[in-house]
C-alpha cells in the first residue's frame, strides 16, 4: 500500500497542473484585426475587441458597443503587440480571431511581411480569412453591424454564405492560402469590402435605424494577389469564374437568353476536367446539372425547348469561358495555373485553350406552362 502511495505522488510531481491558465479577465478577445502602412512606413494596427457583457445582455436594458476598437502604430509590426500595452490593460487573445482586413495601399505594396510576422509565432492564425478594403481600414472596422452585432463575425459568416452558395467548404481567401500561393504562377484572390455610406456608422445609435443599407459594409469583386502583392482587382463575375474553373466551387448562378427572352439558372454538380489534346492544346470540359429559377418564355416547357435551353447555355457559358481566358492573357495573369503545369510552365500563354460545356436540364419547378 505504501508503494502504490509512493508512486501516485510520484506521478503528481510531473503533473502540469494549470500553470498556463489565462484568467478571463485578463484576456482583451480579438474578434478582428485591421492594418494600414502610411506613406512614411508606419504600420497602423487596429485590434476589435469583444465586450462580453454588452454581448451576454443584448436581449435586456440599452444598446451597447458590442465590440471597442483600439489603434495602435509601430515602425515594425513586431513592436505593434508591446504598443498594445499602452492603451488597453489585458493581453491580447487571438484564438477566436474572425478575419485581418488589409488596406489596399499595404496590400499593393506586399504583404510579404505581414505573413512572415503571422508565421513566426504560433498564437497569431492564418487559418482565418483575410480581405482587402478599397476605404480606410479605419472606416470599415469602425462600422457597427446590425443582425449580427459582432463585426468581425458578420464578415466571416458572409463569406461563408457566400461559399456555400458556390459549393465550397471554405473560400480559399485565408492568410495561409496566400502564402501557399506565393511559388506557383496562379495567383490567389482575395474579397474585396467597401464601406457604403457618407457618415460614420460608428455610434451604438446606429442599431437603431431601420434602413440596414444606409451605413453598411459590403463585398465588390477580389483583389488578385501574385506572389503575395495585390497586382489589380476583378469583378465577382470573373471571381466566381475564377473558383468554378479551377474547381473550387460546385454550383454557380447563370443567365441566358432563349428565344430573346431571359433564363436564370443555377448550374449544380459541376465538374471540371482537364485534358492536353497536345503538349499546346489544353482542353477543359465543364459538366453540370441544370435548375430553372426564373423563366421568362411564354411557351409551354417542350423537350425540343429544353433541349434548346440545354444547348443555349452550352454556346453561352462556353463564350464566358473564352472571355475569361482572353481577359487572363491581357492582364498577363495566369488565372487557370496552366503556368504550375508541365507542358505550360514559363509559357503558359501560348497555350491554346478550348473548352467543351455538356449541361442537362433536371430541374423543371412546379410549372412547366405559364401563366397568361
Amino acid at each position: 500500500m505504501k508503494k502504490k502511495l509512493i508512486i501516485m505522488f510520484s506521478i503528481l510531481l510531473f503533473c502540469s497542473g494549470c500553470w498556463d491558465m489565462k484568467e478571463i479577465n485578463q484576456l482583451a478577445i480579438v474578434d478582428m484585426i485591421a492594418i494600414d502602412r502610411d506613406e512614411k512606413g508606419m504600420f497602423i494596427a487596429y485590434y476589435q475587441i469583444l465586450n462580453p457583457p454588452s454581448i451576454e445582455a443584448r436581449r435586456s436594458g440599452p444598446s451597447r458597443a458590442a465590440v471597442y476598437t483600439y489603434e495602435v502604430s509601430a515602425p515594425t509590426m513586431g513592436n505593434m503587440l508591446e504598443k498594445t500595452g499602452a492603451v488597453m490593460s489585458r493581453n491580447l487573445y487571438t484564438s477566436h480571431l474572425q478575419c485581418y482586413v488589409v488596406s489596399e495601399r499595404m496590400a499593393r505594396a506586399g504583404l510579404l511581411k505581414m505573413a512572415n510576422y503571422l508565421e513566426n509565432y504560433k498564437e497569431r492564425r492564418t487559418n482565418v480569412y483575410a480581405i482587402v478594403s478599397e476605404d480606410p481600414v479605419s472606416k470599415v472596422i469602425n462600422t457597427f453591424t446590425l443582425l449580427d452585432r459582432v463585426p468581425g463575425r458578420n464578415i466571416r459568416l458572409l463569406l461563408d454564405w457566400h461559399a456555400r452558395r458556390l459549393g465550397i467548404n471554405k473560400l480559399p481567401t485565408r492568410m495561409n492560402d496566400l502564402v501557399e500561393g506565393i511559388p506557383f504562377s496562379r495567383p490567389t484572390i482575395m474579397p474585396i469590402i467597401q464601406y457604403k455610406g457618407n457618415g460614420s456608422a460608428s455610434l451604438a445609435d446606429r442599431l437603431e435605424d431601420i434602413n440596414a443599407t444606409k451605413q453598411s459594409i459590403t463585398f465588390n469583386g477580389g483583389a488578385v494577389f501574385i506572389k503575395a502583392k495585390m497586382v489589380g482587382k476583378v469583378s465577382d463575375e470573373i471571381k466566381n469564374t475564377y473558383y468554378v474553373l479551377n474547381g473550387y466551387a460546385t454550383r454557380k448562378q447563370e443567365t441566358f437568353k432563349v428565344n430573346g427572352e431571359t433564363v436564370d439558372i443555377a448550374l449544380n454538380d459541376i465538374q471540371i476536367k482537364r485534358k492536353w489534346i497536345t503538349k499546346d492544346r489544353l482542353q477543359i470540359r465543364v459538366d453540370g446539372n441544370i435548375g430553372i429559377i426564373n423563366n421568362e418564355q411564354g411557351v409551354k416547357l417542350t423537350l425540343q425547348n429544353i433541349e434548346k435551353m440545354e444547348l443555349e447555355f452550352n454556346r453561352t457559358y462556353k463564350k464566358k469561358c473564352e472571355q475569361f481566358v482572353s481577359f487572363a492573357k491581357q492582364k498577363n495573369w495566369d488565372m487557370l495555373g496552366i503556368g504550375d503545369t508541365d507542358h505550360g510552365r514559363k509559357r503558359w500563354k501560348d497555350i491554346q485553350v478550348e473548352f467543351e460545356v455538356h449541361s442537362k436540364l433536371t430541374t423543371l419547378g412546379n410549372t412547366i406552362t405559364p401563366y397568361e
